[in-house]
């Protein structure tokens, strides 16, 4: 059986190395990357172990994105950045990608539900439902597949950057109720599913949600206490309406303070379940076991 090319934009980030690890780990795979002119020394591992490298960027010349999707069965983009790179440089890849004749596309989507949560409540998932709409449109013969597992599941988000949880002090922080059931997904999980989700030869569909843990924030705090052996204090920070007014302020000092209030915005959309996933498709493959927050905490390193 002839290898599959997987095309992954974005190997070297959070995500996108655990994707690349999995593809790298399969005998049926072969790993291609899109890297950065300069950046090459960030996926010397991988190249070394045999992912095919084609240097170049997204949006800047055609004829890079062309050579780096020859031949590819699926073309999986884990890029972070702004609407230049979600909306534009992934335009351009689909492009590049339709044209080639790959058979699958799976764009960074990697989140909450973003096809529900209302337009203005978090610019970059705004950024990715527009680039959605974009693939819609110009998608052709190949199949757009949004992976969609909530909220990661992950230490230095829920510690450093949305900031639920604070280890040092062994604060946990709740805006509103706290009650609302959030999905829960851990990095490795999530590339696990993305990996499945690139090789398979049947029709996905445009959506395919996946979870590793459905947890309230009450919930999650408990579950963190049982796995670590400590107890938390939990300190109420306001309610939901408290939480618009927090964004809004921040908003209103301008872009300056974009990495403030964007992480409040995830968590409002977590908390008040305007991103809850619907109907799962874990059991589309079910050789995945994923990870439960317990599980998760429970680990040195997740």
């Amino acid at each position: 059986m002839d290898s599959k090319v997987i095309a992954l934009a974005g190997g070297s980030g959070a995500l996108g190395t655990l994707i690349a690890e999995r593809v790298l780990a399969r005998p049926d795979t072969t790993l291609r990357l899109l890297v950065r002119p300069g950046s090459r020394g960030k996926v010397a591992e991988l190249e070394r172990r045999g992912a095919q490298i084609v240097e170049g960027e997204l949006g800047k010349d055609a004829g890079e994105l062309a050579a780096f999707v020859d031949g590819a069965s699926t073309v999986v983009s884990a890029v972070q950045g702004g609407p230049d790179v979600i909306i534009d440089g992934q335009a351009a890849l689909l492009r590049a990608a339709r044209a080639a004749g790959v058979a699958r596309f799976i764009p960074s989507s990697f989140s909450l539900d973003l096809f529900k949560v209302p337009e203005g409540q978090i610019p970059s998932s705004d950024w990715r439902r527009q680039f959605g709409e974009l693939a819609d449109e110009q998608r052709g013969e190949v199949e757009v597949v949004h992976v969609l597992n909530g909220t990661f599941l992950d230490r230095s988000l829920l510690f450093y950057w949305y900031r639920v949880i604070d280890p040092a002090t062994q604060t946990a922080y709740i805006w509103g109720d706290g009650d609302q059931q959030v999905d829960f997904t851990t990095y490795l999980d999530t590339a696990r599913y993305a990996v499945e989700v690139a090789v398979d030869d049947q029709p996905v569909g445009r959506v395919f949600p996946v979870v590793g843990d459905r947890l309230s924030f009450r919930d999650l705090y408990a579950v963190y206490e049982k796995a670590t052996g400590t107890t938390l204090r939990v300190e109420r920070l306001g309610s939901m309406a408290d939480l618009d007014a927090r964004i809004a302020e921040l908003a209103a000092g301008g872009f300056e303070n974009f990495m403030q209030y964007l992480p409040l915005m995830y968590v409002r959309s977590s908390f008040n379940g305007d991103g809850k996933l619907d109907q799962v498709h874990n059991d589309r493959y079910p050789s995945i076991v994923p990870t439960n927050a317990e599980q998760y905490f429970g680990t040195d390193n997740g």
